[in-house]
């Protein structure tokens, strides 16, 4: 059985009908393996904060939705990112092209199997958005592990009354 929890990084004052507006930049990063210099267009749709309780034990981290498009008549990527605490890169979990087409699709945190490591230039745009985000990320420096900030439990009439029983 798997539970999956995630912390919406919208402030408060949004209402729940609004989606936030995505973080938009151009990327000129050099490949890795290739040397070849490319410029994506980036959008940055969300970076929050989730939770996975599985089989596999507790994996805590930041989540990301971005999509990426090297150029006007290259089709958009869509990629799911992730950052466990502890890591000091992102990691793809998933890919996907408009129209549905799957590149692959792993879960939250799947370290199995030779992980897909996000080009570092891209780990730096998701880093710098979640340090937008108030109250997200205490630590999150590329290179360095990731340190989430604590998360305070919120206490309901209701919660207490069932402790006191």
């Amino acid at each position: 059985m798997t539970v999956t929890t995630t912390r919406n990084s919208r402030p408060a004052a949004m209402k729940a009908n609004e989606a936030p507006e995505p973080v938009v930049t151009t990327v000129a990063t050099r490949h890795p393996k290739s040397g070849l210099s490319i410029t994506y267009r980036v959008s940055v749709d969300t970076v929050e904060r989730a939770e996975l309780i599985g089989d596999a034990g507790v994996s805590v981290g930041l989540v990301a939705r971005l999509t990426i498009q090297a150029g006007p008549r290259q089709r958009p990527v869509t990629i799911m990112a992730s950052r466990l605490i502890g890591e000091g890169e992102w990691y793809a979990d998933a890919m996907t092209e408009r129209g549905g087409r799957v590149h692959y699709s792993r879960g939250f945190g799947n370290r199995h199997e030779a992980p897909h490591r996000l080009l570092a230039d891209l780990g730096d745009v998701l880093t710098i958005c979640a340090y937008d985000v108030p109250r997200l990320v205490e630590d999150a420096e590329p290179g360095s592990p990731l340190r989430l900030r604590q998360v305070k439990a919120r206490k309901t009439k209701k919660v207490k009354a069932v402790a006191e029983v």
